[in-house]
């Protein structure tokens, strides 16, 4: 009877693991915004930031084909909810930098480029809009000279 119960109780135990699991995730108002940038990085390739070489580029290796490398996110940060947005049902809002090198066709050759989105969820969505340049280090927005 002992070694029927041993394996149920872990079972159990797993289980009860996962529920706390999920139910911290659904609480956390982040959730879910590392694949909202994931969809950035893909959208950012799929755009005009990202001229693949040409042919005659001879480029091999990693962005050849789709002409960005080298994605990271440089920084991500919280950004305060007004009492208006709360009211509308934003759950959390994040101003996020990220940067690669973008194939510069002019020079034949990969550059440091960046770009900063902010990021608003309401309910279990995020939405983002292009966000004007910040410092890459703490987020915080440039101000012009």
């Amino acid at each position: 009877m002992r070694r029927l119960i041993y394996p149920a109780l872990c079972a159990s135990l797993v289980a009860l693991g996962a529920c706390s699991t999920e139910r911290a995730a659904s609480e956390d108002p982040y959730a879910g915004l590392d694949e909202a940038i994931r969809v950035w990085r893909t959208d950012l390739v799929a755009s005009s930031a990202c001229p693949a070489p040409g042919p005659d580029a001879q480029v091999a290796g990693p962005g050849a084909a789709e002409g960005c490398r080298a994605f990271s996110v440089a920084c991500k940060v919280e950004a305060e909810l007004t009492e208006a947005e709360a009211a509308e049902g934003v759950a959390a809002k994040a101003l996020t930098a990220m940067r690669w090198e973008a194939w510069n066709p002019n020079d034949q050759e990969f550059r440091q480029t960046s770009a900063a989105a902010e990021f608003v969820r309401t309910g279990e969505t995020w939405e983002r809009t292009e966000a004007a340049p910040v410092n890459l280090s703490t987020c915080s927005p440039l101000t012009p000279p």
